[in-house]
């Protein structure tokens, strides 16, 4: 079986969809995050799996170094939301997000 840019490409909307529906379901602030990691993840594969299946072996694999810097982004970007969700669960001892937009912090 030889896999080809389409399977990347589903693999990529499965991913994107699952992230998707833990941002729309999640009220924690972690789980947010966490959902988030998941959902940027998706361009990710799409990014790495047309770069593999459409070079030839003639071209460098500029999708790899992109996928490293995408990663790296995204983790900043997690450290940044657990810190934030952290901070608000210090001040206001909330989990739940919805509460969290309604309330004085």
């Amino acid at each position: 079986m030889n896999v080809g840019p389409g399977h990347f490409a589903v693999l990529s909307a499965i991913v994107f969809a699952l992230g998707l529906y833990g941002v729309l379901s999640r009220r924690s602030p972690v789980g947010l995050v966490m959902s988030l990691w998941v959902l940027f993840s998706a361009p990710v594969i799409a990014l790495v799996g047309f770069t593999h299946t459409g070079l030839g072996g003639s071209q460098p694999p500029v999708g790899d170094a992109l996928a490293f810097f995408v990663i790296v982004a995204v983790a900043a970007e997690g450290v940044l939301g657990v810190a934030l969700a952290l901070l608000l669960w210090r001040r206001s001892h909330n989990a739940d997000g919805d509460e969290l937009v309604e309330a004085d912090v």
